[in-house]
């Protein structure tokens, strides 16, 4: 069976490209992720400059701990 996507999916051996938007069973896919990543406050990383400065990817991290211990203990606050 095949489906005209007018280009908006491809693929090759290694990856599938869909370039328009992801819908499934009503859920637009993107849409979720982006508001998974805001509830969690990810911050965006730079492979690059982590190689380059270590102390990045330390403070990150970091960060990240110092971040679920604040939740965990706001959590066990308000119950």
């Amino acid at each position: 069976m095949t489906i005209n996507t007018k280009g908006n999916i491809t693929s090759d051996d290694e990856k599938v490209n869909i370039s328009t938007d992801l819908i499934v069973q009503g859920r637009d896919i993107l849409n979720e992720l982006d508001n998974l990543h805001h509830s969690m406050l990810l911050l965006p990383r730079d492979q690059k400059l982590e190689i380059k400065y270590p102390e990045l990817k330390e403070a990150y991290e970091a960060y990240q701990d110092l971040y679920r211990g604040v939740l965990i203990a706001d959590k066990m606050r308000n119950t």
